[in-house]
């Protein structure tokens, strides 16, 4: 065998057989099959135990997957324990197809659903149940009440590639960043006398910074607020029937007197979620870099760079400081074969398909107002690669294009995984 056979590379495959091959390879790992079976995954010292309850016929596109964290906090283990028992209901009656996995904060401590290892313990979930249970990837859907809508606020951003929506009920932001939501439809929902943390009013205050960033981001930010008249801590959000409750009209003015009318809604949050579908190729990405969370879950997977991800960007091993820029922000223009890079610092990696741009051309990359033609390689290890990073089908790419600014030189091109490493 000569040497330019050992390094010849994969030849590109439809999507769908790539999948395939991978889904009959992972179904048959020891490791997972246990997992799923036992309905709880451990990393680093920690064990996260789910339940799961399914709904219905398999859809023809597979099962939506609603994953619904209680409530809790910084309470003894046996009084979180019985806030995991009524999520585990709490929304199955407003599903009427669909799987509904409600997990168990993995810390008895107040931020029980996003500690640094939950994150790891999300993204293998929602691989799992891709892979077992036939769930459609771009159908799957975060909510979560009280401490699990803190959890909402804080995952969301940091795993915006993994969810078609969310809804947030009678938690509290902790000042997060929600740039990442650009693509997220978000719900947020409190009661109007849920003053504990200034609950009620910082609902109302981030229903402010969505507004902005949409007015800012026209198409993006989608978000619903909700705030329950007369209501406290505890609301309708899962009306099984979508029964009307009755929210606030006006927030602005309810913050600043304190009064407001109100009107008669449907506030089911499950109801509100179906309605969506997971845009994974979004034309505009933003990438707030310091809501971020390193999902690698190293000797957990073996894949290269697992979670180092948003949607079709990829930032390798670098992190907000080593990028020398906090913010990532680039627009595709399909139909023109152009993508343009608004903001990156030193480092960016774009990761393309043929539904995407016309890989048969060359792309046009558009930096600081230059423009780059990129002929872009395309190989079946790209996609063996990106579809091992994220474990999701549609999440498959064939070519690359990598940016980089080294002493104030930008160089563009087209690298495959194994020039990359």
């Amino acid at each position: 065998m000569t040497i330019a056979t050992l390094c010849e590379e994969a030849p590109v495959r439809p999507p769908a057989e790539v999948w395939e091959d991978y889904r009959r390879q992972e179904t048959c790992n020891p490791i997972r099959i246990q997992e799923h079976r036992n309905s709880t995954l451990q990393y680093n010292g920690k064990t996260m135990k789910y339940s799961t309850k399914m709904k219905g016929e398999t859809p023809r596109d597979g099962y939506p997957l609603y994953i619904a964290l209680h409530g809790g906090g910084g309470h003894p283990a046996e009084f979180n324990d019985e806030g995991w028992e009524c999520m585990k209901g709490l929304y199955i009656d407003s599903i009427q197809q669909g799987i509904y996995v409600a997990p168990r904060g993995i810390m008895d401590t107040w931020d029980m659903h996003f500690r640094p290892e939950s994150y790891v313990f999300f993204d293998r979930l929602i691989e799992n149940m891709i892979l077992f249970e036939n769930v459609n990837s771009d159908k799957v859907y975060l909510l979560g009440y009280s401490a699990g809508g803190d959890g909402v606020y804080q995952i969301a951003p940091r795993m915006a590639d993994r969810f078609a929506a969310v809804n947030m009920s009678a938690g509290h932001h902790n000042w997060v960043g929600v740039r990442n939501l650009a693509s997220v439809p978000i719900a947020l929902q409190a009661g109007e006398f849920d003053d504990k943390y200034n609950r009620n009013f910082e609902t109302a205050k981030m229903n402010d910074t969505l507004d902005s960033l949409e007015m800012e981001n026209p198409g993006q930010y989608v978000h619903k607020t909700w705030i329950h008249a007369g209501k406290g801590h505890h609301f309708i959000d899962n009306s099984h029937d979508d029964e009307p409750q009755a929210v606030l009209v006006d927030l602005r003015h309810w913050q600043t007197s304190k009064t407001s009318e109100s009107s008669m809604q449907n506030t089911n949050a499950i109801s509100w979620l179906r309605q969506f579908t997971r845009n994974h190729r979004p034309r505009r990405v933003i990438w707030d870099l310091t809501t971020w969370q390193d999902r690698r879950g190293l000797a957990f997977w073996n894949a290269a760079g697992h979670g180092r991800q948003l949607y079709w960007l990829d930032i390798g091993d670098k992190t907000a400081e080593t990028r020398g820029e906090d913010t990532i922000i680039v627009r595709l223009e399909e139909e023109k074969n152009v993508i343009t890079i608004e903001k990156f610092g030193n480092y960016v990696r774009l990761l393309l398909d043929r539904c995407m741009v016309d890989l048969r051309s060359p792309v046009e990359v558009v930096v600081e107002g230059k423009v780059y033609r990129v002929s872009v390689k395309t190989t079946g290890d790209i996609q063996m690669e990106t579809l091992r990073q994220r474990g999701d089908p549609r999440y498959i790419f064939e070519g690359t294009i990598t940016v980089v600014r080294d002493n104030g030189d930008i160089h563009v091109s087209s690298l495959n995984s194994m020039q990359l490493a």
